[in-house]
């Protein structure tokens, strides 16, 4: 048997060019080769990753996430897509689900599953009713609230689709004190909007798969390593090995048709990409630049130009002392949401402690400059991490996203996308299209996997 040539490599069932490098486009890459296409790969920056990526501050030498991205026990394909490149274990999962949730005043509430094995939602009841945000009152009408959400068997049906999920709260009895100390604390870092905003559906779907349905369903998980290392680096190093080709920092102008096929992808520095199939895993607006005007016209595409966008902005504050004594927690009565303690997740040295403060839904912050954003937050931190007051600030820095997610407005259903397009061989994937999804790391997995899949259907029928 030792003596036998190798197998002769098997012919590949067409070309595809997946243009885009975010998580989409990586999972439809990876998709493609598995179920045995050549893919091309395009994308305009010099590394993989789109929206989840690292860089190495010059000053601290650290690596510093663009933002702090979490995943859920429920981020079933994104977990996949982690083990699949060989990188799940530089991430940390919870056994089981603990959230501290503080308040300015010291008050410290933890939302946690019981170590017992009961089934949703009673595996977070105890937890729940010793919350101590929240009054006897408010916690006694949360519970049919959450119990109606649970029951829900239609949560796409149109009168919620059409609702903001805070006047379902509101007609449901629960009070402004119990919107912002609970429900809040998911859906803002969720789907990176209020209650206010985001249509009742989006809500139902958050706690359905999250908390309602799956005792592991809110897990938290997290890198614990720069995001570029756990997504972008690896899946770089690992598609050549799967005989897929990589065109990094190479930008796509147009994509050029014969009827309704597209012939080829046309680069911004005069060459063509020519494939069989293309998967198109850009943003709406950037995928719409490359048809003709034309095929913009058409009624399908008139969707994907009306996606508004929400603002993530990250402080990445490093102090000469411990601060924190916490890997993270959640804040209420506080511009402060959400606080991770980098030195403690990514086992960084001491003696100083390097946290990152994620605020999402952040319009109000997006504008501010450095100093007024110091002057905000920094005195903020002081009020609500006690030991942050005999410690020394030794950096600050920003980064901000300004299109980090879509938002899932009242009616934004019909802006999202399914993978099939008018033009035969041209696929959508991305987290705006329509997964079922928010706009998520686990959305974008899924339209990858699934422009993938739509496409190997529609080549087999042909």
């Amino acid at each position: 048997m030792g003596n036998q040539p190798p197998a002769a490599p098997q012919k590949p069932l067409g070309t595809v060019a997946v243009l885009g490098g975010g998580l989409a486009g990586m999972s439809a890459a990876l998709r493609l080769t598995a179920l045995g296409y050549q893919v091309t790969l395009v994308e305009r920056r010099p590394y993989l990753g789109g929206r989840a990526y690292s860089f190495v501050d010059r000053e601290s030498g650290t690596q510093v996430d663009n933002g702090q991205h979490i995943f859920l026990g429920c981020c079933t394909a994104y977990t996949a897509f982690l083990d699949d490149i060989g990188t799940l274990g530089l991430t940390h999962r919870q056994q089981r689900l603990r959230i501290e949730v503080h308040s300015p005043t010291g008050i410290r509430g933890i939302l946690s599953s019981l170590p017992l094995p009961l089934p949703a939602p009673l595996h977070l009841l105890p937890s729940f009713l010793l919350y101590p945000h929240l009054s006897w009152r408010d916690k006694l009408r949360a519970i049919p609230a959450l119990l109606r959400i649970q029951r829900e068997a239609d949560r796409d049906r149109s009168d919620l689709q059409m609702m903001s999920f805070y006047d379902w709260l509101r007609r449901n009895g629960q009070s402004q004190r119990s919107i912002d100390n609970f429900w809040e604390l998911l859906v803002i870092p969720a789907l990176n909007d209020s209650s206010r905003n985001v249509n009742a559906s989006a809500g139902f779907m958050l706690f359905q798969v999250a908390l309602l349905q799956d005792r592991h369903g809110a897990d938290v998980g997290y890198a614990s390593q720069g995001l570029s290392e756990v997504m972008g680096t690896a899946v770089e190093q690992l598609l050549p090995i799967r005989g897929a080709s990589l065109a990094l920092g190479r930008s796509v102008e147009r994509l050029q048709l014969d009827g309704d096929t597209v012939t080829s992808a046309a680069l911004a520095d005069g060459s063509l990409v020519q494939a069989d199939w293309y998967v198109s895993a850009l943003p709406p607006s950037a995928m719409l630049a490359l048809l003709p005007q034309e095929q913009r016209n058409l009624p399908h595409w008139k969707g994907a130009a009306a996606h508004t966008w929400s603002p993530i902005v990250n402080l990445h504050v490093w102090y000469d002392c411990p601060v924190a004594d916490f890997d993270f927690a959640a804040f209420v009565e506080s511009p402060v949401q959400w606080v991770f303690n980098k030195t403690r997740i990514s086992n960084l040295p001491g003696p100083g402690e390097y946290i990152t403060v994620s605020l999402s839904a952040a319009w109000d912050y997006w504008p501010m400059s450095k100093l007024q954003m110091e002057a905000l937050f920094l005195p903020e931190l002081t009020r609500i991490l006690p030991k942050a007051r005999n410690a020394r600030v030794e950096r600050f820095i920003i980064v901000k996203e300004q299109r980090a997610t879509f938002r899932s407005l009242p009616s934004s259903s019909a802006s999202r996308l399914p993978a099939k397009t008018p033009q035969a061989n041209l696929f959508l994937a991305g987290d705006w299209t329509d997964t079922g999804w928010a706009s998520t790391m686990e959305g974008a997995v899924r339209s990858g996997v699934h422009a993938a899949e739509e496409l190997h259907a529609a080549r087999s029928s042909t």
